[in-house]
């Protein structure tokens, strides 16, 4: 895909006419009346982050909000549809290792365009709380803005649906897509980062959500 649109538009066309091949009629037949999503997922637009990601079929599986910097505060009208109106049992924050929303809301971002400022004027809380250490590089500071963004976040979201998470209805999740390896559990690997507000590594590694997950899975899934 690249290059010139018509390179693009052929490149699009074949791919969906083989995703029309490999799917038999049957499998739209459920989706004609309704959806029935599992997730709420709210993520960055950023072209590398991708559905993809968790290795499933996800159509019917996720109800998907994207916007730069994976933020709640300008989508809460369509996150209200999944929780309220499809009733997912999760709202999943999914944010990603260097994120340019993050790194152009860490800089001097006047002159972008208005539309761009006022979306980057959401991330300026979260952003202003980034503890840094002297020993700190920019890789560093650049991924602990990227946690406190996704922590910020649902801070946001348990704002409005902390009645649903205290009835066991919903479960707020954050996770880091790491396709650069940072957190050195491998290329594009998830990170669970925060349930329901809850951030310390040990407390997060014990939550009841992971019972079934082997102890080889969670070293692999959790902030060392």
């Amino acid at each position: 895909m690249k290059n010139t649109a018509k390179d693009t538009i052929k490149y699009l066309i074949n791919g969906n006419n083989k995703y029309v091949n490999e799917h038999e009629p049957e499998f739209f037949e459920k989706l004609k009346d309704a959806q029935s999503p599992s997730v709420t997922l709210v993520t960055c637009s950023d072209s590398r982050v991708q559905t993809s990601i968790f290795g499933i079929e996800t159509t019917d599986e996720l109800f998907v909000i994207r916007n730069i910097g994976n933020q709640v505060l300008s989508t809460f009208g369509s996150i209200d549809y999944g929780i309220y109106y499809l009733k997912t049992p999760i709202l999943l924050i999914l944010g990603h290792t260097r994120c340019g929303a993050i790194k152009a809301g860490m800089s001097n971002y006047a002159g972008e365009s208005l539309d761009i400022i006022r979306e980057l004027n959401h991330l300026a809380i979260p952003l202003k709380m980034v503890e840094i250490n002297k020993n700190d590089n920019d890789e560093n500071i650049w991924i602990k803005a990227v946690e406190q963004n996704v922590d910020y976040q649902i801070k946001l979201a348990l704002s409005k649906y902390s009645e649903l998470v205290e009835q066991g209805k919903l479960t707020i999740i954050g996770m880091i897509d790491d396709f650069l390896n940072i957190y050195e559990k491998g290329e594009g690997r998830v990170i669970i980062s925060n349930i329901n507000g809850e951030n310390n590594k040990e407390k997060l590694k014990n939550c009841q959500l992971f019972e079934n997950l082997s102890d080889d899975l969670k070293n692999k899934y959790f902030i060392s």
